[in-house]
């Protein structure tokens, strides 16, 4: 089952809770609240809009992207499960190989979740 993507906001546009909820495929207003409270994630304000950068989120998920795949790390966010239709191996491989430092993945609390263009990537040199 391939889910379709969001349109990616503007580089300087701010991300809303509702995108980081479609990103990440989970969220609540509490997860918001205590990432705010906890300083791991730190709104912004343009205007009346209330948001999130990029900058801020990718923190919040482990790190910057590496230089030149920032617009690959805009994209939607595949679960174990997804991942897991594009190769052979079972979901609990993949987050084991996450968890190992084999497969590079985002962390959302303690959720595994992969940058699509990372996992293919790997995906390329593990065949």
């Amino acid at each position: 089952m391939q889910k379709t993507s969001i349109p990616s906001p503007q580089p300087t546009a701010l991300l809303s809770p509702r995108d980081l909820i479609r990103r990440w495929q989970a969220g609540s207003p509490a997860t918001f609240w205590r990432a705010e409270k906890d300083g791991l994630l730190i709104p912004r304000r343009e205007g009346r809009r209330r948001g999130y950068d990029w900058e801020s989120v990718w923190a919040f998920e482990g790190g910057q992207p590496p230089a030149g795949l920032e617009q690959a790390y805009r994209r939607n966010l595949l679960t174990p499960e997804e991942a897991a239709e594009r190769c052979p191996l079972k979901p609990s491989t993949l987050v084991a190989k996450a968890k190992g430092g084999v497969l590079p993945c985002r962390k959302v609390g303690r959720r595994i979740l992969f940058v699509p263009a990372e996992f293919d990537l790997w995906l390329g040199t593990w065949k």
